[in-house]
């Protein structure tokens, strides 16, 4: 393989192309892979924006969706595939940045895989990567089974394109999200043979495993070389308040200090998720979900408060409380290096200078 051969496609939707568009650089910068600008439902000042990036550099490309609404991510991702006639297909989140090498870490994985994946949210810890048997639903952060099968994550993934058309081909499916009633019955006797039976399976999960059961070779790894903010798209481009608080037990974490906050949020997470949690999930899916849908929306609202905070000179917000201290210190070391992005693209000429903001509607 030659990286200068993968074409990443990066997705935006409306309220994100000014503030996640400034790391496009810093992939130019640490690789030689081309990327496509997707523009998903984008106002048309944001699609002159992303037309000015794409002038920057011959490995860019621009594609405007031709909806002018909002298509659902699976849905983009099988749109830019019919679209895509190379030996791989790529694509990555938007809120992701790079601060090294990016494929250096990647290669021998590269090398031999039909299904490559990386690039876990920086809210991640190690119990979200592998799904619980006792969890309904699959979601794009689970990257192996309990039994040590790996089903990728959906975050930066490297599709061997052959590998790819030949199991859709032969399946019948795509990168949609999945209900188990959609399956075909063939599908649900293989997913149930795998140990796989949930109620949902996120963008791409089942096509990746059906694809590993017709022998196809999955891996995923993770570099310190990408950061992923993780939960922009959704949350973060909404002018909101910077702490996603339930309740009351929200609240009086974030003014606890150190373990005591971090203790404090964990009870949060228990009591929302009995006292709101789905009744037809377990105790300890709900419980889960809790703690991870808090990280996910803190984490995503603090970085589009602080992006939005030092491209239009508005007040930066503070790190929030997760819970984890691993993650609380990732969050302040990517914070610097967009700090290092924001300050070089707004002192340099180019098409982040002197662009207005453009307005969204709150959540």
């Amino acid at each position: 393989m030659r990286t200068s051969d993968l074409q990443f496609n990066i997705i935006y939707t409306p309220g994100t192309v000014r503030y996640l568009s400034p790391f496009v650089p810093t992939l130019l910068h640490w690789s030689d892979c081309r990327y496509r600008l997707v523009a998903n439902g984008c106002t048309d000042e944001e699609c002159l924006l992303l037309s000015n990036i794409v002038a920057l550099d011959d490995r860019l490309e621009l594609l405007i969706m031709p909806e002018k609404r909002m298509l659902p991510h699976g849905e983009t991702l099988d749109f830019l595939h019919a679209r895509t006639d190379s030996d791989y297909f790529c694509f990555m989140d938007s809120a992701i940045l790079a601060v090294g090498a990016l494929l250096d870490d990647f290669r021998d994985d590269l090398a031999c895989a039909d299904v490559f994946s990386s690039c876990l949210p920086l809210w991640h810890n190690e119990g979200d990567i592998t799904i619980p048997n006792y969890f309904r639903h699959m979601h794009g952060i689970h990257a192996y089974t309990n039994d040590g099968q790996t089903i990728a994550c959906d975050y930066f993934v490297v599709y061997d394109n052959k590998a790819f058309v030949e199991a859709r081909a032969a399946t019948g499916v795509g990168l949609k999200v999945c209900a188990w009633q959609d399956l075909s019955t063939e599908n649900k006797q293989i997913i149930r043979e795998m140990g796989q039976q949930r109620c949902d399976y996120d963008s791409g999960k089942v096509l990746t495993m059906l694809m590993a059961a017709r022998g196809a070779r999955i891996r995923y790894k993770q570099s310190d070389k990408l950061k992923h903010i993780g939960g922009f798209t959704e949350v973060g481009a909404s002018k909101s308040t910077l702490l996603y608080s339930r309740g009351k037990l929200d609240k009086l974490a974030n003014l606890l200090p150190g373990g005591l906050g971090r203790t404090m949020i964990h009870v949060a997470d228990v009591y929302y998720a009995l006292t709101r949690g789905a009744k037809e999930n377990s105790r300890r899916e709900n419980i889960a979900l809790a703690s991870r849908i808090r990280r996910r929306t803190v984490t995503a609202r603090y970085f589009y408060l602080l992006i939005v905070g030092l491209m239009d000179d508005n007040a930066l917000p503070k790190v929030p409380v997760l819970g984890d201290r691993v993650a609380e210190q990732q969050l302040a070391t990517v914070t610097e290096e967009i700090r290092n992005i924001v300050s070089q693209v707004r002192s340099q000429p180019g098409p982040w200078r002197d662009v207005e903001p453009v307005a969204t509607s709150p959540a």
